[in-house]
């Protein structure tokens, strides 16, 4: 077996139609396809068909389900549900997945488009420490309106390595 890498994340948000818009404006997403449109309110999937294959629950329905695709990294699969979700301000003390991380070229630049686009920016930008230290290398956290916390890291400067690495970080090419 082969991992090759993730090839997208799920979130699941109470308004797609505004989440899609933050993608696009704020971290200049595209949207690649509407397997369910939020606007169509004849399509849409039933909970009993996707209970079987991943849990969802029975009683709901998925409302808006669409993929986008950000930059050179995993692509963003949104989900809308009905009953609707309320949105849940993740962050790094929860269990679970509590956030993703976006390199960057251009830290600055991208927290004032995440921050035009709606996102709440905390303190930053931080420069890294530890094994990610080094000139340049540094991280901003962000909350966008629908409560997904977003890591931007930028890391010009080489990262040191534990002892006996047998791989090295994965980040994005230009």
């Amino acid at each position: 077996m082969t991992i090759r890498g993730i090839e997208h994340i799920g979130i699941t948000v109470s308004d797609l139609t505004q989440a899609e818009q933050f993608f696009i404006e704020a971290l200049d997403a595209s949207v690649l396809y509407r397997i369910v449109p939020p606007d169509n309110p004849n399509q849409k999937v039933e909970g009993e068909e996707m209970q079987p294959l991943n849990g969802f629950p029975s009683e709901m329905k998925v409302t808006g389900l669409a993929m986008l695709r950000v930059g050179n990294g995993c692509n963003v699969e949104l989900f809308q549900t009905q009953p609707t979700t309320c949105d849940v301000q993740a962050h790094p003390g929860q269990p679970g997945i509590n956030h993703f991380s976006l390199y960057v070229e251009d830290i600055h630049q991208a927290a004032e488009k995440m921050r035009a686009s709606g996102a709440r920016m905390f303190e930053g930008p931080s420069d890294c420490f530890a094994q990610e230290k080094g000139k340049g290398n540094q991280t901003w956290f962000g909350m966008t309106p629908f409560g997904v916390l977003i890591e931007l890291i930028t890391l010009p400067s080489a990262i040191h390595y534990d002892k006996d690495v047998t791989q090295l970080r994965w980040i994005p090419e230009s």
